[in-house]
């Protein structure tokens, strides 16, 4: 059995530079679900542009969600979905995907790859297609090895659906979408929000290790070199630049969530929240919050030693103001017992 497809690759990655310095295409607008808007981030279209690889025409849409995520997107059609040549292009496309990303400067090793395998002329319910579960299994953990066949099975159960004859399977590398109708767009939008919590996630904890180090080497300095004042102060830039981080960050994460939870319809919410299980979204915000907790840890343990060590000095000041004020008065005495009459 033959089923042709279309396959999207996507490629997220943070740029150097705000995307307010890129030019948009002219009148065009970045693929917006309508149950999302005004909810989640909007999506702006910088550019497309397509390209011949294996003698396979691949168009790629350049775009962008503010301020300095930039997305690849990758579009193909494929007579035979499950063929392994589909496998093997979708690498080289998302190989294609990285020059694309790096012509924006974006970060080396900070971007989020996912393969979005879209399926909509077939008869019956998806599951009749399940003679190529470890095909879908495969590809969708981007595997060349046979698995397992408790792994297929588990991978299969990652799924959810609304109608009859439609079905979505997530993973970690990639996602199934059989819709009978071919409206796969509102399905991608949320699978490519949950590689951008993903990969904001990872920046985050990237920074907090980052910072957390910078801060450790600044206290031990402090104790080598006694710079208890001017250390001081670089530990509190460093705190109230992650605690901003944190108002912006948290805040901007949960937003999302929240809104596609509650606002978003039933479906989109149940998706989101499959999404969020597989990309152990719950995980990173638990650990990023810890690690918050951590450097609020340090912060007031360096201001309890700063206090500490203020304390002392001005007793010793206080201290040697006395013994300056006693030499005095001895001083004084002495000339007046022995100039006096």
């Amino acid at each position: 059995m033959v089923i042709p497809g279309k396959v999207i690759t996507v490629l997220l990655g943070e740029s150097r530079h705000a995307l307010g310095g890129i030019s948009p295409e002219e009148g065009k607008e970045g693929r917006s679900a309508p149950n999302y808007a005004g909810i989640v981030p909007a999506q702006k279209r910088i550019t497309h542009l397509t390209q011949i690889i294996e003698e396979q025409e691949v168009t790629f849409y350049v775009k962008g969600y503010e301020p300095d995520i930039i997305v690849v997107e990758g579009h193909f059609k494929v007579a035979d979905i499950f063929h392994d040549h589909t496998f093997d292009l979708k690498e080289k496309i998302l190989e294609a995907s990285q020059s694309i990303l790096q012509k924006y400067n974006t970060y080396k090793n900070f971007d989020e790859e996912y393969g979005i395998f879209c399926v909509s002329q077939y008869q019956g319910q998806p599951e009749d297609l399940f003679s190529f579960a470890p095909k879908i299994a495969s590809f969708l953990k981007s595997e060349r090895v046979p698995l397992d066949q408790k792994e297929i099975q588990q991978t299969l159960e990652s799924s959810i659906k609304y109608a009859k004859d439609d079905l979505l399977i997530v993973d970690w590398d990639g996602a199934f979408i059989f819709e009978p109708n071919g409206q796969f767009d509102e399905t991608v939008e949320l699978l490519e929000l949950g590689n951008l919590q993903l990969l904001k996630y990872r920046i985050l904890d990237f920074e907090l290790d980052r910072r957390s180090d910078k801060l450790l080497k600044l206290l031990r300095r402090q104790q080598r070199e006694r710079l208890k004042f001017f250390g001081f102060r670089e530990v509190k830039e460093i705190v109230s630049e992650m605690i901003h981080v944190r108002s912006q960050s948290i805040i901007e994460f949960e937003a999302i969530e929240r809104n596609i939870k509650l606002i978003g319809d039933w479906y989109s919410a149940k998706v989101y929240g499959l999404i969020e299980k597989k990309f152990h979204l719950d995980d990173w915000r638990k650990n990023i919050k810890e690690k918050f907790e951590t450097l609020e840890d340090v912060y007031a343990m360096a201001s309890e030693n700063f206090s500490l060590s203020l304390n002392k000095r001005v007793e010793i000041l206080l201290l040697f103001g006395w013994f300056l004020l006693l030499i005095g008065w001895f001083v004084f005495l002495f000339l007046e017992i022995v100039f006096l009459p």
